[in-house]
């Protein structure tokens, strides 16, 4: 693939974070590329080629864990469905993320290269966060993608799979913590995500959490939500 090509999808995907609603395919004119080269964080989730050499497995599953203080924790499941083109390469990606009110619908994305549960995980919180504190979606998607381009930081890290450690890279990004309205949402305002990239790892994203601090003199988290990848088909 192209690096024009990488760029246009890449692009898609910021359109998709920025506007919740779309998917590419109706993102037929995408964002305006940034003036200035992307950050490191940005082109690990967004334009990586995580299922650029991706044969098998043909479905994804990823695990979901929410954890919060004084509720019952809530499992569930998202899976990506990826399936060859006429030509056979892949891949074009159904996803069924979740279910009930936590469930994120997005159109198929054909020909996709970068993994989009990394899409569906970041456009779940923005609709979690603007249930829960009345804030509007947009916001939060813009302060995401611009922390992501400016405060993100990369790590190196390991991850165990197929009985072995293999090598990842960890994206951290605290989006609201200097938002200007982090007053009308104070106890969330902290909140931290990680994007665990791996390329061992079939689809080649590990896992992806949401963390919110405790309040001051607390020692537990007030809420953790993970998503891991589970098994392989």
């Amino acid at each position: 693939m192209s690096g024009r090509m990488r760029r246009r999808l890449a692009c898609i995907a910021l359109a998709l974070l920025a506007s919740g609603a779309a998917g590419a395919q109706g993102a037929a004119t995408p964002a305006a590329a940034p003036s200035s080269a992307p950050s490191e964080a940005e082109r690990l989730v967004f334009m990586h080629e995580h299922l650029g050499a991706q044969r098998q497995p043909r479905e994804l599953r990823y695990a979901y864990v929410a954890d919060a203080a004084g509720q019952p924790q809530v499992t569930d499941h998202a899976v990506l469905q990826l399936a060859n083109d006429a030509a056979g390469h892949c891949c074009q990606v159904h996803g069924d993320y979740l279910s009930g009110p936590l469930a994120v619908n997005l159109p198929d994305i054909p020909e996709a290269k970068s993994n989009p549960v990394l899409l569906y995980f970041l456009e779940g919180e923005v609709r979690l966060l603007q249930r829960t504190t009345n804030g509007q979606a947009a916001h939060f998607r813009r302060r995401i993608r611009q922390a992501l381009a400016d405060t993100a930081t990369v790590s190196d890290s390991t991850v165990q799979w197929g009985g072995r450690s293999v090598p990842a890279k960890t994206v951290r990004v605290a989006p609201f913590v200097d938002d200007p309205f982090r007053n009308r949402f104070e106890d969330q305002a902290g909140t931290e995500y990680s994007f665990v990239l791996a390329d061992a790892v079939p689809g080649g994203v590990y896992a992806m959490s949401a963390t919110v601090p405790p309040k001051p003199g607390g020692t537990a988290p007030l809420a953790r939500r993970s998503l891991t990848i589970e098994e392989a088909k």
